[in-house]
């Protein structure tokens, strides 16, 4: 059930960043600026990582989470690690 609940609160980040990427005027833009920034962020919090004292790894589900969700899923990310 717990596994669930994380996917579940995923996707429904996802979605919502849909709906704001989509009612952008410049949605195309938009999306591809959230998509750059986030695996900018992405790749700076793993080189980082001996300073920060978290290094996630390039895992399909954390570049999918930094393309969609973009820097704040990178900094959600991280926010989790340290709650866990």
């Amino acid at each position: 059930m717990e596994e669930f609940s994380f996917y579940a609160v995923w996707a429904a980040l996802a979605g919502f960043m849909l709906v704001y990427y989509l009612r952008r005027q410049h949605r195309i833009r938009s999306m591809l600026w959230g998509t750059l920034t986030g695996l900018a962020g992405l790749i700076l919090l793993h080189y980082s990582g001996r300073f920060t004292g978290f290094t996630p790894e390039f895992s399909l589900f954390n570049i999918m989470q930094s393309c969609l969700l973009g820097i704040p899923g990178v900094i959600l990310m991280s926010v989790f690690h340290f709650i866990q």
